[in-house]
């Protein structure tokens, strides 16, 4: 489901952000991907800029983009303090023609509640494998539709996607943030 850039330009602007990043989510992804210096991420649909920052302060050298100007802007502004591990950059990730980022440049990609909002998921999964280095990860952050009421299921992802998404990862897990909660994927390879 692709939604229109205005949309979330209005949502940004306003102030409004996603899901707020608890210290129990932080301790999951740590144990389950324990940062190293000099270790670089992409989170990609940033947004407000939240798990950005909390990148940031776990060591990753982080690199926040999103295709709404107003999330790129609010991102930067909040976060000043954190430069130069965190930058900010505009960037329309499904259609980054003319924008492209460096092959095998991150060691961490994230996509976190995002992921049911971009069209093509087998793309947005090959791009991020272009863009792992080597041993990387992508960490998938993502309500589930089956998990959600019949008139928020626009806001996960169904089994198919999953299947997409996750398909030709050597290696794999999850684990949910909370019970019937969003289910965080981890995949490598």
């Amino acid at each position: 489901m692709r939604v229109d850039r205005e949309r979330w330009e209005e949502h940004f602007g306003a102030g409004y952000g996603f899901r707020r990043v608890s210290e129990e989510e932080l301790r999951l992804l740590t144990e389950a991907v324990p940062p190293r210096a000099g270790a670089r991420a992409l989170d990609i649909g940033c947004g407000l800029g939240s798990y950005a920052a909390a990148l940031a302060h776990l060591g990753y050298l982080t690199l926040a983009v999103d295709w709404a100007d107003a999330a790129v802007a609010a991102t930067r502004d909040r976060y000043a303090d954190l430069e130069p591990r965190l930058s900010t950059r505009r960037l329309d990730f499904e259609d980054s023609t003319g924008q492209r980022l460096p092959e095998a440049a991150f060691d961490l990609v994230t996509t976190r509640l995002v992921l049911a909002f971009m069209g093509d998921k087998a793309a947005v999964a090959e791009e991020v494998h272009r863009l792992l280095a080597p041993g990387g990860t992508w960490v998938v952050t993502t309500p589930l539709t089956d998990r959600l009421p019949e008139e928020r299921r626009h806001i996960g992802v169904t089994p198919e996607d999953v299947a997409v998404v996750t398909d030709g990862w050597d290696r794999g897990c999850w684990y949910d943030l909370e019970r019937g909660g969003p289910r965080c994927f981890v995949l490598r390879g």
